[in-house]
């Protein structure tokens, strides 16, 4: 019965937004080694040629961008990247996001907002350095939870489905249904979608409401065996 549900047994419930994990705080978390930038953007073939097709302020960003990256700071490079991707010409906003990447897990939550770009290489290179930063963090709960995050802010449903899968990679069916279900109620309706077309792959079922969800956990779900 639905009593037995509430009696002792975790039940899923709309989660108010102050209590959606931020990816930022998730990262906060990961002590990550910081990867050394093995060459200069400026060593690429090409570059002094890319160079010179830019405008002057282009160019100084692009080159403020690759001095932060020689000196391997992250707060400089993350700084003079933030000031590049203001740029409407989308091959500096991917030099900003190549350097980004550089950092691995610590720059997640500067990738996570350009995996949007309008620009379809920005957001491609963007999305490729985020699932290598992400592939650093060993803990499957951090990784999911940053995954939920980032899922609100991208509307490419391509993108989106080669995240979900961070989230359903989890042992706990209840967390996933609880991520799920707070994504099918996010305001992102690409999101949303993608969150209730896995919600029906895991349960089998079509997703109605959150009272049907708990009902599917009560028939079930099996709380993972915690190691002796």
């Amino acid at each position: 019965s639905r009593e037995k549900a509430t009696s002792g047994k975790r039940v899923l419930q709309s989660r108010p937004k102050t209590s959606q994990r931020d990816p930022k705080a998730a990262v906060q978390e990961v002590v990550s080694k910081r990867r050394i930038p093995q060459s200069r953007l400026g060593e690429k073939p090409g570059f002094e040629e890319f160079l010179d097709k830019l405008s002057a302020d282009d160019r100084k960003l692009v080159l403020s961008v690759q001095d932060a990256l020689d000196e391997n700071n992250f707060s400089a490079v993350a700084r003079t990247a933030r000031h590049a991707l203001e740029s409407t010409n989308p091959v500096v906003r991917e030099a900003a996001v190549e350097a980004l990447g550089w950092f691995g897990a610590e720059a997640l939550p500067d990738l996570t907002p350009l995996m949007a770009d309008v620009d379809d290489n920005v957001a491609e290179t963007a999305t490729a350095q985020w699932e290598l930063a992400l592939g650093e963090i060993d803990d499957s709960a951090t990784r999911a939870a940053i995954a939920e995050a980032t899922m609100r802010v991208i509307k490419n449903k391509e993108t989106l489905q080669s995240i979900v899968c961070e989230i359903t990679k989890q042992d706990d069916d209840f967390t996933i249904l609880e991520s799920l279900v707070s994504l099918i109620e996010d305001s992102n309706a690409v999101c949303a979608e993608v969150a209730r077309e896995e919600y029906e792959t895991v349960t089998g079922e079509e997703w109605t409401d959150i009272d049907t969800a708990n009902a599917w956990l009560e028939q079930n779900y099996d709380p993972p065996q915690e190691e002796p």
